[in-house]
C-alpha cells in the first residue's frame, strides 16, 4: 500500500505541501470548495426538484457515504492492529502513521463519486446516451466534416465513443481532472493517489471494447480526453494501466451501503412508500437467509430492530438501518483485511461486497425493493419523464452548434457579426454567448493543449485559438466541440435546466 500513496500531482503544485496527511487534506479542501462539488446541493438523488429539504441531494447524499467511508478505514486500521499474527510490524506502523491520510483519501474519493452526474440522474445520463446514438447527431458529424477527406461513415463510432458510453463516473473523472480548475487544463490537480482512488472502471471506451472479459468493464471510467491523465497516474503508481487503487473498493463499498437505505427513507419521508411495506419485504427475506449461527444472529437482529416499536427511542427504520450500516462496515472491514494482499498487488477482481455471502443478499433485496416500490413510483417516473425531456431539448437546441464545420464555429467563437450575418449564424451565436465562460476557458485550454494562465490576457489567448484552430484536426476539434456542449448541460443543476430549457424553447420568456 505504501508505494500507492503518494504526493506526485500531474502538474507540481504551488502549494508547499510535503508530506502525505497535508497533501491529502489539500486534495480535500480541492474538492469541497469547488463550484462543482456546491452544485450537487441542486441534484437529486431520487426526487428532482424537491422542496422538502430533508429529503437528499448529491451533495447530501455523498457527505453521508464520505462518512461510511472514514468508518471503514476506521475498523480496518482497528481490524490491523489487533491482528497479532497476520500483519508484519511494518504493516501496522504504515497504517498507523498515515490512518488519517488515508481516511481523508476515502473521504475525498466518496465525496467526489457523484460530481459528474447530470441533472435528473439515470434519467439525465440516458438521455444524452440517446442523443449520443441518435441519427441527428451523427447527421450533424457528418455536417461538421462535410468539407474535409475524411470518410464520416468510419469515422462516426470512433468520434462519439465517449457520448455513447457517457456516465457520471467518466464525466466526474474529467471534472477533477480536466475542466474544474482555473487554468482550465488540469482541473482540481488532485495527486495521483487520488485520482485512481476515485476511479471503479479503469477502462475507456477503446479499451473496454478490448477488455470485455476483464473485470470492472461493466461501464466507462474515464473518457479519450483524459485518457493521458490517467495513464500519467498510473505510472506514476507503478500500476499496471487499467488496474484499480485499492481504497477505490472502499469508496464503492461505501456507497453501495449508504444509497439504497438512504433512498428508501427519503421514500417513506415523502409517503411514497411505507414502513410496513418495507418491513413486509424485508422480512421474509431475513427469515430466508438464517443459516449458519452468524448468519442467524445477523438476520435475526435486524428482524428485532424492524419490529423494535415500543421500547426504543428512535423509529423502528433507523434502528434497522443503523444495525445494518454497522453490520456491512464490519463486513467490507474485515473483507479487506482477509483480501489484503490481493488488493495491494493489484489482483483483486470482484468488489468487496459481493458474492454469495449473506450481506451482499440483504443489499440486493434492498435494491429489489426500491426498484419495485420507490423508483416506479407515479412521483418517480413521472418527474425523470420531464427530465428525459428537458436534456433532450436543451441537447437538441446545442446540436445546431456541432454542425459547423471548423472554420463556421471559428466565426461564432470569435463573435465576427459581419461574418455571423453573411453565414446566418444569429441563432449559433446567441446559443455560444450562453455557454458558462468556465467551460469555454477549458475548451481553449483543450485546443491550445496547455493550461491557460490567469494572468494572460484574453485577447492574446483568443488569437492563440484561433491560430491553433486553423491548423488543427477538424476531428479532434469536434471532440472537443462536442465535450463543451455535454460538459455545460451535464453541469446543470435540476433547475437551472428546467428553466433553461424553457427559456430556449420559449416556454418562458424573459
Amino acid at each position: 500500500m505504501k508505494s500507492l500513496i503518494t504526493t506526485d500531482r500531474h502538474r507540481v503544485s504551488s502549494t508547499s505541501h510535503n508530506s502525505l496527511i497535508a497533501t491529502s487534506q489539500s486534495d480535500r479542501s480541492r474538492v469541497i470548495y469547488s463550484a462543482s462539488f456546491r452544485r450537487l446541493q441542486q441534484k437529486a438523488q431520487v426526487f428532482s426538484l424537491e422542496s422538502n429539504s430533508s429529503v437528499r441531494s448529491r451533495l447530501t447524499h455523498s457527505i453521508e457515504v464520505s462518512h461510511i467511508g472514514r468508518y471503514i478505514v476506521s475498523r480496518i486500521i482497528q481490524l490491523i492492529e489487533d491482528s497479532q499474527p497476520d500483519f508484519d510490524d511494518e504493516v501496522k506502523k504504515f497504517w498507523r502513521e498515515n490512518s488519517l491520510t488515508i481516511s481523508n483519501i476515502v473521504e475525498t474519493a466518496c465525496l467526489m463519486h457523484d460530481i459528474g452526474n447530470p441533472p435528473f440522474g439515470h434519467f439525465g445520463e440516458a438521455a444524452i446516451v440517446d442523443w449520443a446514438n441518435s441519427n441527428e447527431l451523427e447527421e450533424a458529424l457528418k455536417s461538421s466534416l462535410r468539407e474535409t477527406s475524411f470518410d464520416t461513415n468510419e469515422l462516426s463510432d470512433e468520434l462519439l465513443q465517449d457520448f455513447k458510453n457517457f456516465d457520471g463516473n467518466p464525466q466526474g473523472f474529467r471534472i477533477v481532472a480536466k475542466t474544474q480548475g482555473d487554468d482550465g487544463y488540469n482541473g482540481l490537480n488532485l495527486t495521483y493517489t487520488q485520482l485512481t482512488a476515485l476511479l471503479k472502471y479503469p477502462y475507456d471506451a477503446e479499451s473496454r471494447d478490448i477488455n470485455q472479459d476483464k473485470p470492472f468493464t461493466k461501464k466507462v471510467g474515464f473518457f479519450r480526453t483524459e485518457k493521458k491523465v490517467i495513464h500519467d497516474a498510473w505510472r506514476a503508481l507503478n500500476m499496471p494501466a487499467n488496474s484499480r487503487h485499492p481504497l477505490s473498493f472502499l469508496m464503492e463499498a461505501s456507497d453501495d451501503i449508504s444509497y439504497c437505505l438512504s433512498d428508501i427513507e427519503d421514500g417513506i419521508e415523502k409517503n411514497v412508500i411505507t414502513f410496513e411495506q418495507f418491513k413486509e419485504s424485508l422480512e421474509p427475506l431475513l427469515s430466508e437467509l438464517i443459516g449458519d449461527d452468524n448468519d442467524k444472529k445477523k438476520c435475526e437482529t435486524l428482524i428485532e430492530k424492524l419490529n423494535d416499536n415500543k421500547h426504543s427511542p428512535i423509529s423502528p427504520f433507523l434502528a434497522f438501518k443503523t444495525e445494518l450500516q454497522n453490520l456491512l462496515v464490519a463486513y467490507v472491514a474485515k473483507a479487506f483485511i482477509e483480501r489484503y494482499e490481493s488488493f495491494c498487488n493489484l489482483e483483486t477482481d470482484s468488489d468487496i461486497i459481493s458474492g454469495d455471502s449473506v450481506e451482499n443478499r440483504i443489499l440486493g433485496g434492498l435494491k429489489r425493493f426500491a426498484r419495485q416500490y420507490l423508483f416506479s413510483s407515479n412521483e418517480a417516473e413521472s418527474i425523470e419523464l420531464s427530465g428525459y425531456a428537458i436534456i433532450s431539448g436543451v441537447l437538441e437546441e446545442y446540436q445546431r452548434l456541432l454542425k459547423l464545420s471548423k472554420d463556421e464555429f471559428l466565426i461564432v467563437l470569435n463573435n465576427d457579426f459581419k461574418e455571423v450575418a453573411e453565414k446566418k449564424l444569429h441563432v449559433h451565436r446567441r446559443l455560444f454567448k450562453k455557454l458558462p465562460e468556465k467551460h469555454l476557458h477549458s475548451y481553449k485550454a483543450a485546443i491550445l493543449d496547455r493550461g491557460i494562465l490567469p494572468a494572460e490576457k484574453s485577447s492574446e489567448v483568443d488569437k492563440e485559438v484561433s491560430t491553433k484552430l486553423a491548423t488543427i484536426c477538424p476531428k479532434q476539434e469536434w471532440i472537443l466541440r462536442a465535450h463543451l456542449i455535454v460538459d455545460f448541460v451535464s453541469g446543470m443543476t435540476d433547475q437551472f435546466s428546467m428553466e433553461f430549457f424553457q427559456s430556449i424553447k420559449g416556454i418562458k420568456v424573459g
